[in-house]
């Protein structure tokens, strides 16, 4: 017997799909029947793998992608009314993942430039947001994929957990916006995740694996799953929430 799929025909746009836990997203939701619009920045063929990867492990041939430097409102404005123009109507859901640019230094030692860059995407989701309350139908999702540095920032990452901490509070905020067109906005924080992104000496992986009670680093599919069910009808009450899916690091 066929598994049902829990998300069939909603149309998806997920910023950063590609790679790490934006492609798991994509698969996870893939997976479930829905029709996915991602953005990439830079690698072309990490995306056409992940659009192949779709085809191939789900069986679903509504996957898309489009280069896209989601910093740019005038981009973002495109890839929302791409939806309407190819895929019958305008989106359900849509999850902020992407994050161009993160500069980790110590405050002493930040410099202008990579923090003009890092904050550069802060505003580009401010304003991609923007596109999304105009645009995600009523009952829709929106899931802003922060960091556990917004909680706790740690040396060399005050500029980060404070990029991180502003998209935040842009989700917090719209929630409130659009409680009455019925549209749910949280924040998923995931914990350190073992992604090709990750750079850590072993001695500090090991320090972090011991603080889980799993005792184990996270999956970009335990991210994923948890964006899953965020969007499922099952979850349409929670909204306003920044959720840790970290494994109960300590």
């Amino acid at each position: 017997m066929a598994t049902q799929q829990r998300l069939q025909n909603k149309k998806v746009i997920v910023t950063g799909g590609s790679r790490g836990i934006g492609r798991e997203i994509v698969l996870g939701l893939a997976r479930e029947g829905a029709h996915v619009l991602f953005t990439y920045h830079r690698n072309e063929d990490a995306a056409k793998a992940t659009v192949q990867a779709a085809r191939t492990l789900h069986n679903n041939n509504n996957v898309m992608a489009t280069q896209t430097d989601f910093s740019e409102p005038a981009a973002m404005k495109s890839v929302f009314e791409f939806i309407p123009k190819n895929f019958g109507g305008e989106a359900d859901i849509y999850i902020a993942n992407a994050f161009t640019e993160a500069a980790f230094a110590p405050t002493a030692f930040m410099n202008e430039q990579d923090y003009d860059r890092m904050f550069a995407s802060v505003k580009g989701h401010y304003f991609a947001l923007q596109q999304a309350a105009h645009h995600i139908n009523e009952h829709g999702r929106i899931i802003v994929i922060s960091s556990g540095a917004a909680a706790q920032p740690g040396i060399a990452s005050g500029a980060y957990s404070g990029a991180k901490a502003a998209l935040e509070k842009f989700a917090v905020s719209l929630a409130k916006e659009l409680g009455s067109k019925n549209i749910a906005v949280n924040v998923l924080s995931p914990g350190v995740t073992a992604t090709e992104g990750l750079v850590a000496p072993q001695e500090m992986i090991n320090a972090l694996v011991a603080q889980t009670p799993f005792g184990r680093l996270g999956k970009p599919e335990d991210v994923a799953n948890a964006v899953v069910a965020l969007c499922l009808p099952e979850t349409a009450w929670v909204t306003g929430q920044v959720i840790q899916a970290n494994g109960g690091i300590l």
